[in-house]
């Protein structure tokens, strides 16, 4: 299901769920059966399948010697059906047997942990749910229960909880306890056993759909076929049920810790999510001078983990704020669900929490252990990161090493110049290379990328005069809209500058004009206006040189502005050649073609054809046109 779509049908099913709630369910309920007869329809087909291999070989031997000389006569049809019967039962039974992923993390038994296994009894007593048979711990800022069932698609389903250690650092005792309890909340039904219940076949199907694409052979693609419908189509019909879902299970963490706790731990999770993303950029930005990942990630990360600068908290918080909801997270946004806990006019809002009194939930759950699950969190983060951060410290030495190259060039090429420019932003970030941007500005004031070095560099180092580069390179090369309006976009929107929101939508409408050009811009169409080439003098013999560089098969050649429909001022050319007849050239015509288009960097945006097949008809129109035709007599 295409998102337009997938939003179309939200928005119409938010309205009937406001409407008329109970419809509503009861459609969700008829879609959920529907399901369930998807996969009876599977075991079915494995069960049908499974009979008529077993019962027919076993009826014709209960027949006796007649059915025995008829088995030797049908021998050979009986195989034949045997065959797809036997992959229709392997494809069935697969279909319903593929396990789910086991949740991955570290394992704590209870003796580890009193204090935390404690809290989730008490929890459990209290909320009325199933109980945990996995205690997991992750590296990631983030908490989940997951429902895995035993037997694939059946079986009695084991409960994992997930906690991530670095958020376990961030909240305190009573906080994580709101997190866990809102997590459980979707697994206990506290407030509405039919919308947990819903909330789990949301998942499940998810699961269900990507282990389909696993399947094989001509049943294994039908049911493919049937599930990639269903499971989107239900995920979808759903949301408006799973979003509300979301409410009910702050209600419920809010019955356990209070309203007051709920919105603190709601607050400190986007916050310390936007604090963590700080940490681990910054960590990684060692790969360019250190070759192998620190050793002690997860134990650095608790010592600050709760030493926000105000400032960016506040900055932060008021992000989070300000997002709206949107189709691909069924989280209402954080003003919404806080307004729900508190009420409309709940003061303090805006207010970033209070730093914790005492320890944090870390080191009050894990006790004597947490020092020990630190490091084992951390070692397996090091062995995960070690190879991409590897790779990027070998590519900056690379980078390095031709910078130094590059720099030692007394009078460098405009790319050159500008290969240089790219690296040292790349590599010396914090220094001061204004005085090297102006230069190549100066020495080459058409080229956009000056400018749009300038900015990305003040921007990094938190000057947003760096906007005016931008702005003055996309004047430039209207290529450079999309990239400068994210480098804008993210530099504002981090700081919840208004102007965010002017840049994003020009880069929305660039990607429409982009896709609305594209696909005439890709292909000759001989329906198209032509005009004469209206190069510079200097454009016009780069080409000419090109051609004549390439020229084996080719008698004439000629170049002529395309005029789009779609927008008559983008700059695109055809290149239209006329080739000498085979033999005497050795090579295709697409040989040719393929080889002239890649044998430079072309000036402008050029589209080579052969005058052939449909493109024949362009001949006399491009013979009519003044000054397209290029001179190949001229010497090298």
């Amino acid at each position: 299901m295409e998102l337009p779509e997938f939003e179309r049908m939200v928005a119409r099913l938010e309205n009937k769920s406001r409407q008329s709630p109970a419809v509503y369910q009861a459609n969700v309920a008829l879609l959920a059966l529907l399901g369930f007869a998807i996969l009876a329809s599977i075991i079915g087909m494995a069960g049908v399948g499974m009979l008529i291999l077993v019962a027919v070989p076993f009826a014709l031997w209960w027949g006796g010697l007649h059915s025995i000389g008829l088995l030797a006569g049908l021998g050979k049809l009986l195989l034949l059906l045997a065959l797809p019967l036997w992959l229709l039962v392997k494809s069935a039974v697969s279909a319903l047997l593929t396990r789910f992923p086991t949740p991955q993390g570290l394992e704590l038994h209870r003796q580890q942990a009193p204090a935390l296994f404690e809290a989730i009894d008490d929890m459990r007593r209290r909320m009325k749910g199933p109980r945990f048979h996995h205690v997991l711990i992750s590296e990631e800022l983030n908490a989940a229960v997951v429902q895995r069932p035993l037997l694939g698609l059946f079986g009695p389903p084991r409960n994992y909880l997930i906690l991530g250690l670095p958020l376990l650092d961030c909240l305190s005792p009573q906080e994580a306890l709101a997190v866990v309890a809102h997590e459980y909340g979707h697994l206990a039904g506290s407030h509405s056993h039919f919308a947990a219940f819903i909330y789990r076949l949301r998942i499940a199907w998810g699961t269900v759909h990507l282990i389909s694409q696993q399947w094989t052979g001509a049943v294994g693609r039908l049911l493919q076929g049937l599930i990639g419908w269903y499971a989107p189509y239900f995920n979808a019909y759903s949301f408006v049920l799973a979003r509300a879902n979301e409410y009910q299970a702050d209600a419920a963490a809010a019955e356990l810790v209070g309203p007051e706790v709920t919105a603190s731990a709601l607050k400190r999770v986007d916050v310390s999510g936007a604090h963590y993303g700080q940490f681990v950029q910054r960590t990684f930005r060692q790969a360019s001078a250190v070759a192998a990942p620190p050793e002690d990630f997860a134990t650095r990360w608790a010592t600050v983990a709760q030493e926000v600068p105000a400032g960016e908290a506040q900055r932060w918080l008021q992000r989070a704020l300000e997002a709206q909801g949107g189709v691909g997270d069924t989280h209402p946004p954080l003003r919404e669900r806080l307004r729900a806990l508190q009420g409309e006019t709940a003061p303090g809002v805006a207010q970033v929490p209070a730093p914790i009194e005492g320890v944090c939930a870390a080191d009050a759950w894990l006790g004597q252990s947490a020092l020990a699950v630190r490091l084992a969190i951390q070692a397996q983060w090091r062995e995960r990161v070690a190879e991409p951060w590897r790779s990027q410290y070998e590519q900056t030495q690379k980078q390095r090493q031709r910078l130094e190259e590059l720099s030692a060039i007394a009078g460098p090429t405009e790319d050159e110049h500008a290969e240089r420019l790219r690296l040292r932003l790349a590599c010396e970030a914090t220094a001061d290379f204004a005085d090297d941007v102006a230069a190549f500005g100066a020495a080459h004031p058409r080229n956009a990328l000056g400018p749009y070095l300038e900015g990305t560099w003040r921007l990094s180092n938190d000057d947003d005069g760096g906007l005016d580069g931008l702005e003055r390179a996309m004047a430039l090369d209207a290529d450079a809209i999309k990239p400068a309006c994210e480098r804008a976009y993210a530099f504002l929107q981090e700081r919840n500058d208004p102007r965010a929101e002017r840049y994003q939508q020009r880069w929305k409408e660039r990607d429409q004009w982009e896709q609305t050009v594209a696909p005439q811009l890709r292909k000759i169409d001989v329906s198209h206006e032509l005009q004469s080439p209206d190069l510079t003098a200097e454009q016009a013999a780069t080409i000419a040189a090109l051609v004549r560089a390439h020229r084996a098969g080719i008698a004439r050649a000629f170049l002529a502005r395309r005029v789009l429909p779609v927008d008559s001022s983008v700059a695109t050319y055809v290149l239209a050649l006329e080739l000498q007849p085979a033999p005497p050239r050795l090579e295709t015509s697409d040989e040719i073609v393929t080889r002239l288009a890649g044998s430079g960097v072309w000036p402008v945006h050029v589209v080579v054809c052969a005058l052939e097949g449909k493109n024949q008809v362009l001949q006399p129109r491009l013979h009519r046109l003044a000054h397209s035709e290029i001179d190949l007599t001229l010497a090298l």
